[in-house]
């Protein structure tokens, strides 16, 4: 217990994931692959290892590999995607600018493998279809998993994935394996280089990222971070967005706090309000 302890605080110190002691058998269970790569047969001595340090910042790292739940599909709460391409885009692209076109700037945070991104381009593309002017947008996406992160740089996924993808996207922007044995779905190169993943902590008090954001999605992932860390995670994202721009949180995750300055759209989107 004492072992697990010590491990959990460390974790939460360092990426804010909360492992209360109930999650202990979970979070053992999880990290034994990594102590039999490093051949060793107990948690006190895995414990000494990551004190050391040495190997300290490497093994929280590779911890974090272990047991991120990293839950995540295409098009997940669908009607985000369709308050997207209704609402959101449309009040953004109808915003005068200087040279007359539209560039959209968006952040999914917390990524995971990619899925959430993607859907998010796909609806970008849908959308550029149908707008009389001139369209352009970019998508940075992160996460704390080095391991996730390539799975959604190679944007390859189970075929039975593509059953969450809507038809007319699926036809667009989603190329189909030929191998029988090992069907597979890979998102287009046209939707893949939209899209830039790169490590990314909410736990950091800066953010690596240089420019402001007209859209942010970081759904369903406050869910893992005590009040405290929410509270400052949350003020640093709204940091990142521009005035007038547009965050998109879980259905289950509500946002009213006297201190933030955004106001409610609808479930799970708020718009930061204008200075």
């Amino acid at each position: 217990m004492a072992d697990f302890s010590r491990l959990g605080k460390m974790l939460t110190g360092r990426f804010g994931i909360k492992l209360p002691p109930e999650k202990r058998i979970l979070f053992q269970s999880r990290l034994q692959t990594r102590l039999r790569e490093l051949k060793m047969d107990s948690f006190g001595k895995y414990r000494e290892f990551v004190l050391n340090p040495a190997n300290t910042e490497e093994e929280l790292n590779k911890m974090i590999e272990y047991i991120s739940t990293n839950k995540t599909e295409f098009f997940r709460e669908v009607q985000h995607f369709d308050v997207l391409k209704s609402v959101v885009l449309p009040d953004l692209c109808h915003r005068p600018s200087p040279s007359g076109d539209c560039m959209i700037r968006c952040w999914s945070a917390g990524c995971s493998t990619g899925q959430e991104a993607f859907s998010l381009a796909m609806t970008m593309e849908e959308f550029k279809r149908s707008y009389a002017g001139i369209i352009d947008y970019s998508i940075d996406a992160s996460d704390v998993s080095s391991r996730v992160l390539g799975i959604a740089r190679a944007g390859i996924y189970p075929f039975s994935q593509s059953e969450q993808i809507p038809p007319a996207y699926l036809k667009s922007y989603v190329l189909k394996s030929k191998d029988a044995q090992n069907p597979r779905i890979r998102i287009a190169k046209s939707v893949r280089e939209k899209v830039r993943f790169a490590y990314g902590n909410l736990m950091d008090k800066h953010y690596a990222l240089n420019q402001h954001f007209h859209i942010i999605f970081i759904r369903n992932t406050l869910i893992y971070f005590d009040r405290e860390d929410q509270r400052l995670i949350m003020g640093r994202v709204l940091d990142c967005l521009k005035p007038g721009g547009y965050l998109f949180v879980g259905h289950s995750e509500s946002l009213i706090h006297s201190e933030w300055p955004i106001s409610i759209v609808g479930p799970g989107l708020y718009q930061k309000l204008s200075l």
